[in-house]
């Protein structure tokens, strides 16, 4: 027996190799940036009976409310910054990140059915300047385990997050800086950071979502979890635009994944936002739902019923799916600045088809006399352009090369000129 047990394991891990080898490669075929898809119906046309659109002005004053709208009614539901009674500041740690940084806990009062629930955004500010760009950012776990164990701790998580097994798991298959953002990094380049957990508003668990308040809040006005998550970005936004310590024209949505979606839903809804950065948003995020050869729209709905409306129907099935797509989202950003993070083998993500939309939405940044997206193909970055779009090596996740990446395109977007130098202490 015991020869013949090893004899067994060899062969055992022989097969698994075979498997994973096999596995690797399949999925590296179906996963790496191909062919672009074609390019989708102009966000200049005719939608909807609105003609088509030939300048700035009809972009911002006609077609881009009726999209808006179209995004609302269609796709995510109703997604709006939701009334604070109140904010209260407290500060939980003056001298921060090895006295760097001032980190301070915000919490918003929110006036829903039932009375008010708090929602706490955890900021931190360099200790040297005024006027400072902001990034804001959800976390995965928690503001106590993803930014610093004094926050409060969320009352649900998911099951990624409850173990310290979990976690180390979750940041081996997505990427060191998945659950640990480089807050230093940002604070040494003179960004303020707000953070918050969108857990405990809206749980990222159907069951859950159906039963939180946010959700009855919208029964008039329904809404699914990326519209609840979006409406947690402008609430924060127009908390955090009115402190005198933050430049407001310079506020930066950043999400990952389920948050990418959430994030450029949200800007797209509020042109005040200043610039967005969505990591491998994939399908309802900035990949085509009606090219993409990832992760379908009906497996979507169907995997994440409560990320949408129950009045929602399936795009795949609908007669425009192919002229109301996402690259009208991104269409929306413009003007604004947009970093659109991929990876080569993030299959489900589809880099091509988000790179085709990027594509198509730089058509309205010309009409703004913008160049929109600027590379010629999806490895050649240009950080500088309107539009910027990368892809990394490896799969779906968080890199601190993805962050290095995004710190540089702020860099870049948010560098005030030297004219508007003198202005900035007054107010941007």
């Amino acid at each position: 027996m015991r020869r013949g047990r090893g004899g067994f394991y060899p062969l055992a891990w022989v097969a698994v190799a075979l498997v994973a080898v096999a596995w690797c490669v399949q999925f590296t075929a179906r996963a790496s940036p191909g062919s672009i898809p074609n390019a989708p119906t102009s966000p200049l046309a005719a939608f909807e009976g609105d003609s088509p659109v030939a300048s700035s002005s009809e972009w911002t004053l006609r077609r881009a409310p009726l999209l808006r709208r179209a995004f609302i009614e269609r796709i995510y539901g109703a997604a709006a910054p939701i009334a604070s009674a109140s904010v209260e500041h407290r500060t939980i740690d003056a001298s921060a990140l090895e006295r760097t940084a001032q980190l301070e806990l915000l919490t918003l009062y929110f006036d829903v059915q039932g009375g008010a629930i708090p929602f706490q955004v955890a900021l931190l500010t360099p200790k040297t300047g005024t006027r400072f760009p902001l990034v804001m950012l959800p976390v995965f776990c928690g503001l106590d385990r993803d930014v610093d164990a004094r926050l409060p701790s969320p009352s649900w998580r998911p099951m990624r997050c409850r173990t310290s097994l979990g976690r180390a798991f979750t940041q081996l298959s997505h990427g060191d800086a998945i659950l640990h953002p480089p807050f230093r990094a940002m604070i040494a380049r003179g960004y303020a950071v707000a953070v918050f957990y969108a857990g405990d508003i809206a749980p990222d668990d159907p069951v859950l979502f159906g039963e939180a308040a946010i959700h009855q809040r919208a029964d008039t006005q329904e809404s699914g979890a990326i519209a609840a998550w979006a409406s947690l970005y402008l609430s924060a936004f127009e908390a955090l635009r009115a402190d005198p310590r933050i430049a407001s024209s310079q506020i930066a949505f950043w999400g990952h994944s389920r948050y990418g979606k959430a994030a450029l839903l949200a800007a797209g809804l509020d042109p005040r936002v200043g610039a967005v950065i969505a990591n491998q948003s994939g399908t309802f995020g900035a990949t085509l739902s009606n090219a993409t050869r990832g992760e379908s729209a009906t497996q979507i709905m169907r995997r994440f019923p409560h990320w949408f409306p129950r009045r929602s129907t399936t795009p795949d099935h609908r007669e425009d799916a192919a002229e109301f797509d996402q690259h009208l989202l991104l269409a929306l950003l413009a003007p604004r600045p947009v970093l659109l993070g991929n990876a080569a083998l993030d299959r489900w993500s589809d880099p091509a088809a988000s790179f085709a939309a990027a594509r198509s939405a730089s058509a309205v940044y010309a009409l703004f006399h913008r160049a929109g997206l600027a590379q010629s193909d999806m490895r050649s970055p240009q950080l500088a352009a309107d539009i910027a779009f990368y892809v990394r090596p490896g799969g779906h996740g968080v890199r601190s090369s993805d962050w290095d990446r995004a710190l540089d395109f702020l860099d870049i977007h948010f560098a005030p000129s030297p004219a508007a130098a003198p202005a900035a202490p007054r107010g941007v």
